[in-house]
């Protein structure tokens, strides 16, 4: 963005010596880099299944079976909400906890088969489509797992652009705004509280980048932050992780766009 540029000018010419200039590291805009990394695929891996994940049209299962009836089996679950397994018939699964899915089976093969053991598990998540859209680097529509949330839908669209906020994601369902994802919650807290996992046709909006405010010098994490309104100094202070060991905590200087024309600077004691 245009105040990165800025930011990373005055940082260069403030440092200096030609040394010095070469050895600092550009100031970036706090999570970038949790976009930097994206490899266009549009399922997130094999996930964990928590057991109350609820089974849908579109989830595969694999079922072995051995003892009395030999069975190694792969099937999807159909539009109507069932499988259909030899011998067996008809099993509705949609709507069953993953956490109840080898009960549900086994109640059902206990009709047919006697002295055997059963496994199953869940082959395959469904696919769900959900539109990125607002300020963001590749909007679009995307394919993602059925257990895929927000920031990971966000992920497969190169997340929010220079001017697309990391504080104001809107999860849309219909015409309703269902949450608002603030991404520095999980990058500053590892809080996941409101990052939702995404239903079909969901819309996932980036508003415009807020305030910005760089913090550079003697920080643990110089960057240029987004900050909320009411936050203070001292909130920037928490997110930029505070002064390192040899800082002088005596001073802190505060230049303002508004004063860079007349070289005014503040400082506070």
């Amino acid at each position: 963005s245009d105040f990165e540029s800025y930011v990373n000018r005055t940082s260069t010419l403030g440092a200096g010596k030609t040394a010095d200039v070469e050895q600092m590291e550009p100031i970036k805009r706090f999570g970038s880099n949790l976009w930097s990394r994206t490899d266009g695929d549009s399922q997130d891996g094999s996930p964990l299944v928590p057991d109350d994940y609820l089974l849908q049209a579109g989830d595969e299962i694999n079922i072995s079976a051995w003892g009395s009836v030999d069975a190694d089996l792969r099937l999807q679950i159909d539009r109507s909400g069932r499988i259909n397994v030899p011998r067996v018939g008809a099993i509705t699964l949609t709507g069953v906890r993953h956490g109840d899915l080898l009960a549900t089976l086994t109640r059902r093969f206990d009709q047919v088969f006697k002295n055997y053991q059963l496994s199953a598990s869940l082959a395959k998540l469904r696919g769900v489509r959900v539109y990125v859209t607002g300020f963001v680097n590749k909007p679009g529509a995307y394919t993602v797992s059925s257990l895929s949330s927000v920031a990971n839908a966000l992920v497969q669209a190169g997340g929010p652009s220079p001017s697309g906020s990391m504080r104001e994601v809107q999860l849309r369902r219909g015409r309703a705004p269902v949450n608002t994802v603030d991404l520095y919650d999980i990058l500053l807290k590892g809080d996941r509280l409101s990052d939702k996992l995404v239903q079909p046709e969901d819309v996932i909006y980036v508003g415009p980048v807020g305030i910005e405010v760089a913090i550079v010098g003697s920080v643990n994490r110089a960057a240029i932050f987004e900050l909320r309104p009411g936050e203070t100094l001292a909130d920037l202070m928490r997110m930029g992780g505070g002064f390192t060991a040899v800082a002088d905590r005596t001073r802190l200087s505060i230049e303002r766009l508004a004063d860079r024309l007349s070289g005014q600077v503040a400082e506070l004691r």
